[in-house]
């Protein structure tokens, strides 16, 4: 189960699961692949994923604005080139509606979203509970690890309280001994 007490970072892939996950979505087709990668790179919370609509894409200002917020407040996150490029390819000449849409044409459940990050889980072959606030917990972490200063990465994750991004920031001793091996060379 995720850990929700507190203390220490929150669950989350390695670089080599991410990577692993990524690819077995992208296997699966590329909406699927652009997806999981869009649910990643923002850190959306599935709630305000499922919800992006063509129109809240800034192609020009490499934004996503996400509109149905925990704390409702909508907020832009930054987006990378290479995956504006890719999300301009998926939504072609619309300029309008849901950004994944599903074949009944509105958006997807967050139970379906759920589903297919856990069948993607399996298809990758990684062996741990995995669900997208998992895909939320990584990119928080990596962009902790990279070096955001705490106070934009909160904006970024739109937490409320300080307390809550804290937690990116305190290592485990798993967390002290995969920065030791990974500076060391394994």
């Amino acid at each position: 189960p995720p850990d929700r007490s507190g203390q220490g970072s929150p669950e989350r892939f390695s670089s080599e699961e991410q990577e692993t996950f990524i690819n077995a979505a992208y296997d699966r087709d590329g909406r699927t692949g652009l997806m999981m990668r869009t649910l990643l790179e923002t850190g959306a919370r599935v709630s305000a994923f499922v919800k992006i609509r063509v129109e809240d894409i800034s192609f020009r200002d490499l934004e996503i604005r996400l509109r149905e917020t925990k704390g409702d407040k909508p907020r832009d996150v930054p987006i990378l080139s290479s995956l504006a490029n890719e999300l301009r390819l998926h939504t072609g000449d619309r300029d309008t509606g849901w950004l994944f849409r599903s074949r009944q044409g509105g958006h997807y459940s967050k139970r379906r979203v759920q589903q297919i990050v856990k069948d993607i889980a399996e298809e990758a072959g990684i062996h741990k509970r995995v669900y997208p606030h998992l895909l939320r917990h990584t990119v928080a972490q990596r962009l902790a690890d990279h070096g955001m200063r705490e106070e934009l990465l909160q904006q970024f994750l739109g937490h409320e309280a300080p307390e809550t991004t804290q937690r990116y920031y305190e290592p485990k001793r798993t967390r002290v001994k995969e920065a030791y091996e990974e500076a060391m060379g394994s």
